[in-house]
């Protein structure tokens, strides 16, 4: 027995749900995973700025390139960010007034996402990452003094699982993650916020 199509076939749902934008993600994956935080008994705290902006449909992240004279991390490729002072009252505070200091960044044009993981560098700093959204394009205000350039990278190209190499420490290898991008190489404590970042919030 042959069925006649229905006159009002049932809409496709899919079609009708909406997509939740890539900062409402972060912002969920963030808040609902217990962040790792460590002593800083012993480590010199830090905190950096992780900055994402949207250039025309792509998402991407910043970074910047720090100068060859620098005494600290001479040439690398960095978030901004720097170390804890007083005054900053908490480490969030410190990842503001550096993106302020090295890129001209107001705290107000902001937007807070979210914090990853703590990370103890192998230099004994221990890092506050902490995630935000800033306007783009924006007026930066590069110190030259901290700042050689600013790098844009599209989050796509940074879900490309890292390159990963060893060092010996204690008398044991212990992983050494890096991203090839055109130009630069991302690595050492940046590279391990990067797959932190990529880890919580495409693969938690």
């Amino acid at each position: 027995m042959s069925h006649k199509p229905h006159p009002n076939p049932l809409p496709d749902v899919n079609q009708h749900m909406p997509q939740v934008d890539l900062e409402t993600s972060i912002i969920n994956a963030l808040a609902k995973r217990t962040r790792i935080e460590l002593n800083p008994e012993g480590l010199r705290r830090a905190s950096v700025l992780v900055p994402l902006l949207k250039r025309s449909d792509e998402h991407c992240m910043l970074f910047t390139k720090r100068p060859k004279e620098l005494k600290s991390h001479p040439g690398q490729i960095s978030f901004p960010g720097g170390l804890f002072e007083d005054h900053d009252i908490t480490p969030k505070g410190t990842a503001m007034r550096e993106a302020r200091e090295e890129l001209g960044i107001l705290e107000s044009d902001i937007q807070f996402l979210g914090e990853l993981d703590d990370y103890a560098s192998t230099t004994g700093y221990l890092i506050s990452p902490f995630v935000g959204k800033i306007p783009y394009p924006y007026d930066f205000k590069i110190n030259e003094e901290e700042v050689t350039g600013i790098i844009i990278v599209p989050i796509e190209e940074l879900r490309k699982p890292p390159k990963v190499g060893y060092s010996i420490r204690e008398g044991k290898p212990y992983p050494v993650y890096y991203y090839e991008l055109p130009e630069h190489v991302v690595w050492g404590a940046t590279a391990r916020v990067v797959k932190n970042f990529i880890e919580a919030i495409f693969t938690g």
